[in-house]
């Protein structure tokens, strides 16, 4: 949620034709002479085994786009899903009055080609996220609104003109060096070594005495990658600026009726292909294809993509073991700490006090948005705790959360937000098969030491999910892209 963070220019549904799977009992023909190579014996001895080209592992928007492309081109294609829906970090759920609300990922914007083309395909509409109005900044106690974007270009209460012009300077420091930055191989970016051996912390020590300048810089990578900047690689924050910058308007749009239904759409398409509440267990491979072990049965393959957040990738068991490359950059991949909120009113009647409904803040809750439809009915603030405070606030009652965010929204917007006809909390780091959000955060000495491993292909395996495209990653259009990536990469091999 980076939309504030803008530069200073700026600022028929298609049908899926019906493919059967094959069903075949272990022993007989390519079962048995696949079982007798090694690699796959231990995973023959269930009752029976079903068989198809390829096996998605993972129903999230990456890997139902890797999977519904694959079934466009004439490929039999099974979706394996650990959850008892699709989704993964895209899920909706209604509100009052007709309305719906994003429990994650929501925002779109005009050059995400794929994910825009995706759901004209699949007939679902977008919107103005709404921007107009004054945004409320709280810094060290005090509140005031500014026009334009963030860093501001006038004094706040809190903050001198010289910190004002200092935090812009280092946030253009901040961009200028994400411009040069390689997104397609980090580590050729000019001094990537010296940049990914320190956090984004140790950078801003280093950078500006200013502790508004860090404040703004430690913000945005808190808001965006949902991430501690002390623990957050300087050449991961850059490579994810570039790979998705404020200029190119990331957030400018929102889908009428929520960007959750857009799994839910591909999945009615999919049919009895996608298998929930299925947990991959090991995925074993050898010269003649691919064996995917769930909980209560075995699936056979000719490749297997494998599209989930890379910590739970590493989880899976491996025969043959995975390179050490992959698996060494599994361990260093964890997710981010987001607790996403939602207030629900009547009306959006912030925007008749000429706010828009946007947050920037050093407090728990740190970022807010209007989610609201463009009538304004319902009014949906959506706020976002993150990093350490989602951390620490997870250890607290549900409700001490509600009262502390509540109180919070109060403190920004007036009394106004006291009494929410409806609240709604989604902790990401709470959730089993996801353990976070927003997306996989790097370390230092990550992306020079194993990103040339995080999407290469193993034997049979492929890879998918947001993280691993280059281009806007973490968004929904990165993970549109590398689950067609994915598909590609397996039809160039079949």
């Amino acid at each position: 949620m980076s939309a504030i963070f803008r530069s200073r220019s700026d600022r028929d549904r298609g049908g899926v034709s019906g493919l059967s799977r094959r069903r075949i009992v272990a022993g007989v023909a390519g079962i048995g002479v696949a079982a007798a190579s090694g690699a796959l014996t231990a995973c023959a001895s269930k009752e029976d085994v079903d068989a198809a080209d390829v096996i998605v592992v993972g129903a999230g928007l990456s890997g139902l786009s890797a999977a519904r492309e694959l079934i466009h081109r004439g490929k039999d294609t099974v979706v394996l899903e650990a959850r008892n829906r699709v989704g993964g970090r895209m899920v909706r759920k209604s509100v009052i009055d007709g309305g719906w609300i994003d429990l994650g990922g929501q925002w779109i914007g005009p050059t995400q080609a794929n994910i825009l083309s995706l759901a004209k395909s699949l007939g679902v509409k977008h919107f103005d996220s709404y921007a107009t109005g004054r945004t409320v900044v709280n810094y060290k106690g005090a509140s005031s609104t500014i026009d334009g974007s963030f860093p501001p270009s006038t004094p706040l209460p809190s903050v001198s003109p010289a910190e004002i012009a200092e935090a812009n300077r280092v946030w253009e420091q901040f961009r200028s060096l994400a411009a040069t930055a390689n997104i397609e191989r980090p580590s050729q970016t000019p001094d990537a070594a010296a940049l990914d051996a320190q956090t984004v912390t140790s950078w801003l020590a280093g950078a500006t005495e200013s502790d508004f300048a860090r404040f703004c810089v430690s913000y945005w990578v808190l808001n965006q990658e949902g991430a501690d900047p002390g623990a957050t690689s300087m050449l991961f924050a850059l490579t994810s600026y570039a790979a998705g910058p404020d200029e190119d308007l990331p957030e400018q749009w929102l889908f009428d009726g929520g960007a959750g239904q857009i799994p839910e759409r591909i999945a009615e398409d999919l049919g009895d292909r996608i298998i929930l509440e299925s947990p991959v267990l090991r995925i074993a491979q050898d010269s003649r294809g691919a064996i995917v072990t769930t909980r209560d049965k075995d699936y056979r393959a000719d490749f297997v993509i494998v599209a989930i957040p890379p910590y739970l990738a590493g989880a899976i068991d491996y025969s043959p073991p995975l390179p050490a490359g992959r698996m060494q950059f599994t361990q260093r991949a964890p997710m981010g700490s987001v607790i996403k909120y939602a207030a629900v009113y009547p009306t959006a009647w912030w925007r008749a006090k000429g706010l828009s409904g946007a947050t920037v803040s050093d407090r728990d809750v740190l970022a807010t948005a209007d989610s609201s439809p463009p009538s304004g009915k319902p009014g949906i603030l959506t706020g976002f705790v993150i990093g350490p405070a989602a951390i620490r606030l997870d250890n607290q009652s549900d409700d001490a959360r509600r009262q502390l965010v509540i109180s919070e929204l109060v403190g920004y917007f007036g009394d106004e937000a006291k009494s929410p006809t409806q609240f709604v909390e989604m902790n990401w780091p709470g959730e089993k098969w996801t353990g976070g959000a927003y997306n996989a955060v790097l370390a230092p000495n990550t992306l020079t030491t194993y990103g040339s491993a995080m999407a290469e292909p193993c034997g049979r395996i492929h890879w998918a999910g947001s993280e691993l495209s280059p281009k806007w990653t973490g968004y929904f259009e990165g993970a549109v892209q590398a689950g067609y990536a994915a598909a590609h990469a397996v039809l160039g091999s079949a």
